[in-house]
């Protein structure tokens, strides 16, 4: 019995000096020029994708996003385009050399996940892989477009694919992905427009209408997007870089713009509930009336509502009334007014303000 005790603790003192030496001596080659050892990489991407597998099981879809939803896939293939075909490729464009010396390199997408993953990955990235999280912090509902998208994937070919991500086919010119600022990458005037519109009418739902609206409240916002104020995945990034003139300047050519706004109404909610509750308010419920600011004679720097499409009043009451709440001057005045709001309040007041208010 001492001899097996002898051995079990030399066996044991030399697991302990091994680990320590393979540790601090950095035995296994992390080069990216290297291939992982045999088995190594199979094992790593099979953990990868059980725990993905696992974590989407615990994933709620909103009762409003609908993934067919073509503002939505529309959306998300705009995201993609700027905020992951430099790594991941797209529909008939190849991926840049430069990813593919990465380790792990960065795979063309296939179909691979179901939506509540596709979500998961969007929001939370991958460790050790470059992967990002979500910019937008605590905005949930936003990486529900990437899923729309990666969902139909395998259906785009590099046309379809450029006229839901830009609004006109050809707009990426090159064979595989440039890098910003190379000839041949994405146009800059593309930026806004590919979500928002040419006509900032926002592509029959891809993102909010900017036409009309106050040239004070698209600088507070674009401003509180550029300093971190107000999270989005989507804008942040795009906010982040610009000047203040250049905010200025976009604020005053889409406040110039006209147009009707045709709006795409929600699918759910009762439009009649949702006036009554926007016109008078509940006393009973402490909801205060949302006319008495979005109305008719609404200060410069409240936004126009009326006929905005219902999925942005949704994920917007929402984000006022759950959080991250934006901050922004009167913010702190629309928290309040949503805090007593139920769902059912929510999507009632979407229901009505998209049909025109």
């Amino acid at each position: 019995m001492t001899r097996w005790k002898l051995w079990a603790g030399a066996a044991l003192a030399v697991l302990v000096i091994g680990g320590n030496a393979f540790y601090w001596l950095g035995a296994y080659n992390i080069a990216a020029s290297k291939p992982h050892l045999p088995g190594v990489s199979g094992a790593l991407h099979q953990y990868l994708r059980n725990a993905v597998t696992v974590r989407g099981w615990g994933v709620h879809m909103p009762e409003h996003v609908d993934l067919a939803d073509d503002g939505l896939i529309r959306l998300g293939a705009g995201h993609f385009a700027t905020g992951c075909m430099s790594c991941h490729g797209a529909p008939g464009i190849a991926r840049n050399p430069v990813v593919t010396g990465m380790q792990p390199e960065p795979p063309m997408l296939s179909g691979d996940y179901e939506a509540p993953e596709y979500w998961w990955i969007a929001r939370h990235g991958f460790k050790y892989t470059g992967m990002p999280a979500w910019p937008g912090e605590g905005r949930d509902d936003e990486p529900w477009a990437l899923a729309a998208f990666l969902s139909r994937y395998d259906s785009f070919d590099r046309a379809s694919f450029e006229a839901a991500a830009f609004g006109r086919a050809g707009a990426y010119d090159g064979d595989g992905v440039r890098f910003g600022g190379l000839p041949g990458a994405i146009p800059p005037e593309l930026g806004c427009a590919r979500c928002h519109g040419d006509d900032g009418l926002g592509r029959d739902g891809t993102a909010p209408k900017l036409a009309g609206q106050s040239q004070a409240w698209l600088s507070l916002v674009l401003s509180a997007y550029a300093d971190g104020h107000r999270e989005s995945g989507f804008m942040e990034p795009l906010a982040a870089p610009l000047s203040e003139q250049t905010i200025d300047a976009l604020a005053a050519r889409y406040a110039g713009m006209g147009g009707t706004w045709q709006a795409k109404t929600l699918a759910m909610g009762d439009p009649a509930r949702g006036e009554t509750l926007a016109r008078q308010g509940s006393e009973h419920d402490d909801i205060p009336s949302c006319a008495s600011c979005h109305g008719a004679n609404a200060r410069a720097d409240t936004p126009r509502i009326a006929g905005q499409d219902g999925y942005w009043l949704v994920n917007w009451l929402h984000l006022y009334r759950d959080g991250p709440v934006p901050q922004t001057p009167r913010a702190h005045l629309m928290a309040a007014a949503a805090r007593p709001l139920s769902d059912t309040d929510i999507l009632d007041l979407a229901a009505y303000y998209a049909g025109g208010g």
